[in-house]
């Protein structure tokens, strides 16, 4: 099991029933990881996998598909089923049986190949779904399955080998530790856990996959991507990241050297130099679509300091990416489907951060700034310089509660000034991804013959018809004069 991580289970009983839930806890075995050639390069960028939809995410497990059997139609290859059959029997499941189902809507995927599995021993009852309010009377596996694209063109595109050795690092590594850090100050209920638990990992070249616990045991939920989130959800979000970010300005408050070794492996993924011929094209057809957007007599101001932007397309977002001065370790890829919630009494009460492929160091703005400009409307942005306060308060008095002195590693005029110029990182993301976000799942083509065959002129014709519907030209256009109005460009 070279390069295979696992994690142990334990059972959750409430009310004296025997309740079904085999949760992974982080009690990791010794493992033999090879530290590859710090994370090798392809020469190709990925515009295409922003270009289309968006990067792999987790959420789109939460709205699956029909079910289907490791023997039926769904194509989970054997040495990922041998694995979980491994683990299965680890928890005393007899001769376990696989229940396999499609992860992903419509345009969710194109990074890579998402699951869903339900492990049960052969003389159990295999259930249709993993629903919280589900009563189980017997031992049970609900996982997530991520699996890297197999074939080259899309493992260059998505940049496979990278993304998935990120994520991995960061499930295995930051997380852990900064869970270690927050222990010596906080209660474990008030530690930052808005993630889910890695069960297993695979980084074999040409076979990486990362297993997941199911969060829909726990009662999380998926929203809807082409809807935007309301003020107590984005709230909750922005204080969900605070506490996150502020883990790593009293870690590095305490242990800079600890530090400085632990970032030093978050090279850049997603804006990184050199920035091909294609890379260029695709972010000038987004300027466009953009400025197609702008049809009201009054948008010629928008229109020209949009055009300013575009000019500096690239450069405008390798400057964002790129800040370590004042920096923590963001998450990185804070768009809809990477946010679950879970309610209680009928209003959401926590919301964990799923997919860590494109974590970061640099400054925290950019985790708000891709977060309020791709998954908000006009209605809450009303509010934007309020729920910029609080998270600022918010971060604050975690990094004193870790036990530094929060003003003074990120004081509050440092924190304005990168609203004022980072800010535009969030506009930027928003011309790539909005034409696909707004669009609903059921109205997204297959697009993955495409990229396997890299037919770019078709796919650049596809996001020009989604790039046409009022959904993407209402929100588009509204977050153009937002991020004027702010004076982000």
């Amino acid at each position: 099991m070279d390069r295979l991580l696992r994690c142990g289970y334990k059972c959750n009983r409430s009310g004296g029933q025997a309740l079904v839930n085999y949760w992974p806890v982080c009690h990791r075995r010794p493992i033999l990881w090879r530290e590859s050639s710090l994370f090798p390069r392809f020469a190709v960028p990925f515009p295409i996998a922003i270009a289309a939809v968006h990067s792999l995410s987790v959420s789109s497990l939460l709205k699956p598909k029909k079910m289907a059997d490791n023997a039926g139609n769904i194509e989970l290859p054997q040495y990922v089923i041998d694995e979980i059959k491994q683990l299965a029997e680890s928890v005393d499941m007899v001769k376990p049986i696989l229940r396999v189902s499609q992860g992903s809507r419509s345009g969710d995927n194109f990074s890579g190949d998402v699951f869903r599995v339900i492990a049960v021993s052969e003389d159990g009852t295999m259930p249709d779904e993993a629903s919280k309010d589900r009563l189980i009377y017997q031992k049970e596996l609900h996982l997530f399955v991520k699996l890297a694209p197999r074939t080259d063109m899309r493992r260059k595109l998505y940049k496979s080998v990278l993304c998935f050795e990120r994520e991995r690092y960061m499930y295995d590594v930051i997380l852990p530790r900064f869970q270690v850090f927050e222990r010596k100050y906080l209660k474990s209920a008030d530690r930052f856990h808005n993630y889910p638990q890695m069960v297993m990992c695979n980084l074999q070249e040409n076979q990486e996959y990362l297993v997941l616990n199911d969060l829909r045991r726990e009662g999380y939920w998926s929203p809807k991507r082409s809807t935007p989130l309301n003020i107590h959800q984005c709230r909750l979000v922005l204080g969900t990241m605070a506490k996150f970010h502020a883990i790593s300005y009293a870690f590095k408050d305490q242990h800079p050297e600890e530090f400085t070794i632990l970032t030093s492996k978050l090279i850049e993924t997603m804006f990184a130099t050199p920035i091909t011929t294609d890379m260029l094209t695709f972010l000038s057809k987004k300027i466009e679509y953009g400025l197609s957007t702008l049809t009201e007599p009054d948008d010629g101001e928008y229109k020209r300091r949009l055009e300013k932007f575009g000019e500096s397309f690239t450069e405008n977002m390798i400057s964002c990416v790129h800040v370590k001065d004042y920096g923590a370790i963001v998450h990185g890829d804070s768009w809809i489907s990477n946010l679950i919630f879970r309610f209680k009494n009928n209003v959401e009460e926590e919301v964990k951060l799923l997919d860590w492929q494109l974590s970061r160091h640099t400054t925290p703005v950019l985790d708000l700034a891709y977060f309020i400009f791709c998954c908000t409307d006009e209605d809450v942005r009303i509010h934007l310089p309020e729920l910029l306060d609080q998270y600022y308060d918010q971060l604050i008095r975690r990094i004193d509660r870790l036990g530094s002195r929060g003003t003074d590693l990120y004081p509050k005029g440092v924190f304005d000034d990168h609203c004022k110029r980072y800010m535009k990182y969030g506009l930027g993301l928003a011309l790539m991804t909005l034409h696909s976000v707004t669009n609903d799942s059921e109205n997204m083509p297959d697009v993955v013959p495409i990229l396997e065959n890299a037919n770019f002129a078709e796919m650049e014709s596809i996001a020009g018809d989604l790039a046409k519907s009022p959904a993407y030209i209402s929100r588009m256009s509204k977050v153009i004069r937002d991020a004027v109005r702010f004076g982000y460009i």
